[in-house]
């Protein structure tokens, strides 16, 4: 059982374009349902390339496990 538990509004987020994870909602907070505090100021255009890029390297990190995983690899 975790020490600190969300409250029974709040869910445990991970942030689309860095990988963070967040409590979302948090009263006062500018974190969004897919960006935490930090990656919503980013303006849009380059939040999507960061959404891209953050996709594709947690593909090929699940590809590479996969790999790592398979017998005699």
């Amino acid at each position: 059982m975790s020490a600190k538990k969300p409250q029974p509004a709040t869910r445990i987020r991970t942030c689309r374009a860095c990988g963070k994870q967040y409590e979302y909602p948090i009263k006062g907070s500018t974190a969004t349902r897919h960006h935490c505090e930090e990656c919503v100021c980013v303006p849009e255009h380059l939040r999507l390339v960061a959404e891209r890029l953050f996709s594709r390297v947690h593909a090929l990190e699940l590809a590479v496990k996969r790999l790592e995983q398979r017998p005699g690899g």
